[in-house]
């Protein structure tokens, strides 16, 4: 199969999965539980991915009134322990190099004080096509990613980021899955700023030119960043070059079409 076709295909799995367009919240539970999906399955589901959910007490009680099992309720806030909102903040003052959940965390302290916020992933949302595949035009597959800006704004234009990974466990934590072993280095993310076009975020994930393409995150995009190991698991990364104002992420693939997208903004 051509790479044409394989863009193709990319493409319209893209569009007829919808439920990867977003992230996996309280009312995916909602909607399935009334769908008639059982207990065991959403289990499954919530175990297989990061926390998306509200788990606060109001959130719990919509849920119990929308009829979701107990087991799927405490599913849910187990996945989310220490974490009930989207972003999530260590203390001021507190040592980067302590061991916390896994996950990403951007720090928004000054000078020696430490602000660590974590940043929870999302997913790319449908794609599409754009040139015609000659050497000036090249085909492009382009994946969207959720909401006009990110939510978190970066306090300096060379922000630092501290990535805690799960050494005793590679299954777990905010880079894998139950199914899937998970990233065990910021080598294996691309830092990309994403292009703004008619109100939406995209990034190229796939070129074909007439005599040769390319799937995947071209190098060329990415943007360089320094890795530094300060304990185990624990990596301080930092861009080599200030960023520009503009929305950013770091990107890791996590399946043959699937990315996982941790996004960040500078403001100007």
């Amino acid at each position: 199969m051509n790479l044409r076709k394989l863009i193709a295909v990319g493409l319209a799995l893209l569009c007829a999965a919808p439920a990867f367009a977003q992230d996996f919240g309280n009312q995916g539970v909602v909607t399935l539980t009334k769908a008639g999906v059982g207990p065991s399955v959403l289990l499954a589901k919530i175990a297989s991915l990061p926390c998306s959910y509200d788990v606060s007490t109001t959130s719990i009680l919509a849920l119990k009134d929308a009829g979701v099992a107990d087991a799927v309720i405490a599913a849910m806030v187990e996945r989310c322990v220490g974490a009930s909102k989207a972003q999530g903040a260590t203390g001021i003052g507190s040592d980067p190099a302590s061991k916390r959940s896994a996950g990403l965390y951007i720090d928004l302290g000054s000078g020696p004080a430490h602000q660590l916020v974590k940043i929870r992933p999302t997913t790319a949302s449908g794609g599409r096509t754009t040139g015609n595949g000659s050497l000036l035009f090249p085909f492009r597959l382009k994946l969207g990613i959720p909401r006009v800006s990110a939510q978190t704004a970066a306090t300096a234009s060379r922000p630092r980021f501290y990535f805690y990974f799960e050494t005793d466990d590679p299954r777990v934590g905010d880079f894998g899955t139950s199914a899937t072993v998970s990233a065990q280095s910021p080598t294996e993310f691309s830092l990309m700023r994403f292009k703004e076009k008619n109100g939406q975020r995209e990034m190229v994930v796939a070129k074909q030119k007439l005599f040769s393409g390319s799937i995947g995150i071209d190098p060329k995009d990415a943007i360089q960043f320094s890795v530094e190991e300060i304990g185990d698991g624990v990596f301080a990364v930092s861009p080599i070059e200030a960023l520009k104002p503009g929305e950013y992420g770091f990107v890791l693939r996590s399946g043959s079409d699937a990315y996982r997208i941790y996004d960040f903004r500078v403001p100007s």
